[in-house]
């Protein structure tokens, strides 16, 4: 019984092996690649960032660039082109302009921008503005806020999205190119940390000497705020806000920009001044730019 069922069951694998064995190995793949057919935003962003900055853009939700631990919506189209348009005229193309060229942003910017929607906040009620990871992309939210009617409004635009650019890159610059330890000892021990979101609810942060409340979280923070409210705002708008917590903060500030002047043009010839003029400049002719025009 044993020796008939054995040679049952040769004969059954000498079947499946004579039907195994007529079956050819193919070389080719089960999985296809799809092409995939750039719009007119993808081809803007590959001439006017990928190529002459080795910049990557993400305006489509891609769940896995984003920070799942806020209720996120995608960025809408429009929205989206207008601010790859800004991004470029209001925040790459300065520096070019003042620089000569663009290899000083296709050294040290960050390689990728992703774009979201929706506006994200924190447990304790603040926004967040945009995030940079480890000086490799920089994520900006409420991209849906962009319209036509904020889109002519640099207090609304450097709010929302350039004081975060210039912010996030003057860390990376810092962090390649430390600048000079004395700037710690004009605030010294008035750093609060986390407690920035609550401190200033009853009086301004430029009473301490701090261009904004988030300025005074710590040395690093104080330093990228003072340098990105300077280059986005006018000398005017300067004054009055430094000015605004009185005489002690003011001299606070006014020192602090003097060290963030000095070491941007000895560490990396960038002239502030100049470059605030260049933004300025481009900010007065928001009415005449054209925020769709990806052609």
């Amino acid at each position: 019984m044993k020796t008939q069922n054995i040679i049952q069951l040769l004969g059954a694998a000498m079947l499946l092996f004579a039907s195994c064995s007529k079956d050819s190995i193919s070389g080719d793949s089960i999985f296809v690649d799809s092409k995939v057919e750039l719009n007119e935003l993808d081809a803007y962003i590959k001439k006017n960032f990928t190529d002459p900055y080795n910049i990557g853009l993400l305006y489509k939700y891609v769940d896995t660039e984003s920070d799942m631990n806020y209720n996120l919506s995608p960025a809408n189209y429009e929205s989206s082109i207008r601010l790859t348009r800004l991004f470029k005229y209001l925040g790459l193309e300065p520096y070019d302009e003042l620089m000569g060229n663009t290899n000083f942003l296709r050294g040290y910017f960050p390689k990728m921008l992703n774009f979201i929607g929706s506006s994200a906040y924190n447990n304790n009620g603040t926004r967040v503005l945009g995030t940079a990871e480890g000086g490799r992309k920089i994520t900006m939210y409420n991209v849906n806020g962009l319209t036509e009617t904020t889109g002519q409004n640099p207090v609304f635009l450097n709010n929302e999205y350039f004081h975060t650019m210039h912010h996030e890159f003057a860390h990376i610059l810092h962090q390649n190119k430390d600048y000079p330890r004395t700037f710690l000892t004009i605030s010294g021990t008035d750093y609060i940390q986390d407690s920035w979101s609550t401190e200033y609810r009853t009086k301004l942060p430029q009473t301490d000497g701090f261009v904004s409340a988030y300025a005074s979280k710590e040395a690093n923070e104080d330093f990228v705020e003072t340098y990105s409210f300077y280059i986005t705002m006018t000398a005017a708008q300067w004054e009055a806000m430094s000015a605004s917590g009185g005489a002690a903060g003011k001299a606070k500030i006014d020192a602090k920009m003097n060290i963030v002047r000095n070491y941007m043009l000895t560490t990396w010839k960038l002239d502030v001044d100049k470059l605030r003029e260049i933004i300025i400049r481009r900010q007065e002719k928001l009415p005449e730019f054209d925020q769709l025009n990806i052609k």
